[in-house]
């Protein structure tokens, strides 16, 4: 029997079951959103040290920042019960694909390229996931793939050496390391052996290797040589061998020493290239009677002298030797004895029940955190002998951010997200609007007068991109999340180009904006196409949102329009939210009925705040797409007035200015970086450190710029 509430959240049905937990679809009534709620087996708190372990685990998780890593929202305990609350995928998982068919070796790279990010953005941090398969990799509602349940194989391995001597074994037998499956430590390499298996199952629909049980299953993993892919499926590369055999090799030195190695050669024999990084050398291998290429030798468990026989002796023994204590989820994850052959008497039967019900595909977001010094971290994956196979550095930030930009006295300013190395790029004294990052993080594009102007982060060099007539109106300009594309406010009328800088450079009018044959050009003179200002864009590029001056009841006032343009048709926009129109109304907008900033999170979350003084300064509000409500959520002790809010480029965390109502002329504006997911919970923070009185015209506009963190 389901629950009714866990926590604060209202559970709506149950999505799966399994021995490692239990999955909830709920709402939270705070945030007004769907969840997912995944409550872990009462039976783990019998252990006293659990609850210790639980938060310290959880809190490393959280540390995990990366836009392909499904985030954690909360987690709690309720009537005894641990819980993780994380975001609800509305895409289903990989394991619900491969079952359709197998994928493209095109899809299966760029799939990889996005997870392998992620992976060595954890490894860097000492995280290992340990349990990585298809059905932990789940997909969101514009199918974009992440990676789900980091941090859950750790705590169910912490439980299970409470009451096994020697530690217990944690994972799913078919995407088993064999180091792992041997009870040895594991690092970073472990995960991309299980990236390899899911890259072959991904390619062929079947899994490497197969047996009758698990236990067998485990035992291939340790012994029996890589399998062809070929076999499998002909239709692939040839030089596909090569790449498998690295990533799931039996020596973990013989493998990609990161996961962006292993997805840049796949990504390579994708597009028909041979891999750079050498196959693993024949000194390691032995001859296979039936197939006339060389494999890794199989790997002998530590615990027992070598055997002279041809076959490992101890094998024989596997079958006494391995205790199952517990299938946990039902795509087979479960734990084994820590020491394999010896741990447990020769005539112990071992058994394995794989439950029917399997786990959803809705899982993973808290605080970030770095993990506190208490958290065990595994030893760093060591580096190739190879050049061309050392590691990459791996970029930091925080939310995916590494540095700030904004304007102050008019001029575009830079600072680190803990308030070092504040600098102006700028000293024109001119007025500046839409400020934003190009792709490449080097340079920012904004808006001076009649201008669209770009400043070099480093050097501070400004070039004029494109420059118009006085008699012009250029009211916006945003490039898309893809790269793609531009949209631009220009004489009243909007035109979505393709983001070409050389031939934007070219543009002197408006026909020069409709010889670059966008997707879009909106002339159809409506108030929606007048004065359209502050473009946002959706996360697929797919949709645009814009701010402007409607009409209402006679009256002029700022709404935001959410328009489809994947037709590609000025003709055929599909409007699919304006607002607030007929849903709400904020506070002051009968008097102020103004808009002076938002942001959109790309999917469904808006960030915007009212007109209550200071020329544009008001109560911040969140405004939900989906269910249309909108809620007050002034994060700085529940006081006005904020301005120019921006989600980080993760969505977990959020900016925001800040001058204090209640110190009325003597406010100043200050900036707060902070968790979403902390709204509504009565945190405090504290503001990056800027100059006293760093502002000299507290009405102006910071206009706010994160510069995504470039991966390497």
């Amino acid at each position: 029997m389901k629950p009714e509430n866990i926590g604060r959240y209202e559970v709506k049905s149950e999505l799966g079951r399994g021995g490692m937990a239990t999955v909830y679809k709920a709402y939270d009534p705070r945030f007004e959103r769907e969840v997912a709620v995944k409550v872990l087996p009462r039976e783990m708190l019998h252990d006293p040290q659990f609850r210790v372990r639980f938060e310290r685990e959880a809190k490393t998780v959280a540390s995990l920042e990366h836009p392909a890593i499904v985030p954690v929202y909360d987690v709690g305990e309720e009537d005894g019960q641990p819980y993780f609350v994380m975001r609800y995928m509305m895409g289903g998982s990989l394991s619900e694909r491969i079952d359709a068919g197998s994928l493209s070796i095109r899809d299966t790279a760029k799939l990889i390229e996005r997870l392998a990010s992620a992976l060595d953005d954890a490894h860097a941090k000492g995280i290992v996931h340990r349990d990585l398969k298809p059905g932990n990799i789940l997909f969101d509602h514009i199918g974009e793939p992440y990676i789900s349940d980091f941090g859950i194989a750790k705590i169910a391995q912490s439980q299970g050496t409470a009451t096994v001597t020697g530690g217990g074994i944690v994972g799913t037998p078919a995407y088993m390391s064999p180091e792992q499956a041997q009870g040895d430590k594991v690092d970073g390499r472990s995960d991309i052996y299980a990236l390899g298996v899911i890259v072959f199952e991904m390619l062929t629909g079947r899994q490497p290797y197969e047996a009758d049980t698990p236990m067998a299953v485990v035992v291939k993993h340790i012994t029996d040589p890589v399998p062809h892919i070929l076999d499998v499926n002909p239709n692939l590369p040839s030089d596909l061998e090569h790449v498998i055999e690295r990533a799931m090799a039996k020596n973990r030195d013989d493998r990609y020493a990161t996961a962006r190695e292993f997805a840049s050669e796949l990504m390579a024999v994708s597009r028909g290239e041979s891999p750079t990084i050498a196959p693993v050398t024949a000194n390691k291998t032995q001859k296979i009677a039936d197939k006339t290429r060389q494999v890794a030798a199989p790997t002998r468990i530590s615990a027992r002298p070598e055997a002279k026989a041809a076959f490992p002796v101890w094998i024989l023994f596997l079958g006494g030797a391995i205790l199952f204590l517990g299938v946990l989820g039902g795509a087979g994850f479960f734990i084994l004895s820590g020491a394999f052959p010896g741990a447990l008497a020769a005539t112990s039967t071992a058994t394995f029940t794989a439950p029917t019900e399997t786990l959803p595909a809705t899982e993973a977001v808290l605080p970030v955190e770095e993990p506190t010094a208490t958290t065990e971290i595994p030893s760093p994956t060591p580096e190739q002998a190879t050049p061309t196979a050392s590691p990459e550095p791996v970029a930091v930030g925080i939310g995916g951010a590494d540095m700030l930009a904004f304007v102050a006295n008019n001029e575009v300013q830079v600072m680190n997200l803990d308030g070092s190395d504040l600098r102006a790029l700028t000293n024109d004294g001119v007025p500046k609007t839409d400020l934003q990052w190009l792709p490449d993080g080097k340079s920012l594009v904004y808006i001076a007068g009649k201008n669209i102007q770009l400043v070099e982060a480093e050097t501070g060099r400004v070039d004029v991109l494109a420059a118009f007539s006085s008699s012009s109106l250029l009211d916006a300009f945003r490039i898309s999340p893809d790269s793609k594309q531009v949209a631009i406010s220009f004489n009243h009328k909007i035109f979505i180009v393709p983001f070409d800088l050389d031939a934007i450079r070219q543009v002197r009018s408006e026909q020069g904006f409709v010889n670059l044959k966008g997707c879009v050009s909106y002339t159809a003179g409506t108030s929606a196409a007048m004065a359209a200002r502050e473009f946002r864009w959706s996360a697929d590029s797919k949709s645009v949102a814009w701010l402007y001056s409607g009409l209402i009841d006679g009256r002029s006032v700022d709404l935001i329009r959410v328009v489809d343009i994947s037709s590609c048709n000025a003709q055929n926009l599909r409007l699919v939210n304006e607002f607030p129109a007929q849903y709400f109304t904020p506070s002051g907008y009968g008097s102020n009925p103004f808009i002076p900033g938002y942001d959109w999170d790309g999917d469904f979350l808006f960030l915007f705040n009212t007109y209550i003084r200071n020329q544009g300064w008001g109560d911040l509000y969140e405004y939900n797409m989906e269910v249309r409500k909108a809620n007050i959520v002034n994060p700085i002790g529940g006081r006005c007035c904020y301005r120019d809010p921006l989600w980080s480029p993760d969505k977990r965390y959020l900016f925001v200015a800040f001058q204090d109502v209640e110190k009325g002329f003597e406010a100043q504006t200050e900036f707060y970086y902070i968790p979403y997911s902390s709204l509504g919970t009565g945190a405090t923070y504290e503001p990056l450190p800027l100059p006293e009185a760093f502002y000299k015209n507290t009405k102006e506009a910071p206009q706010p710029a994160l510069r995504p963190v470039i991966q390497p």
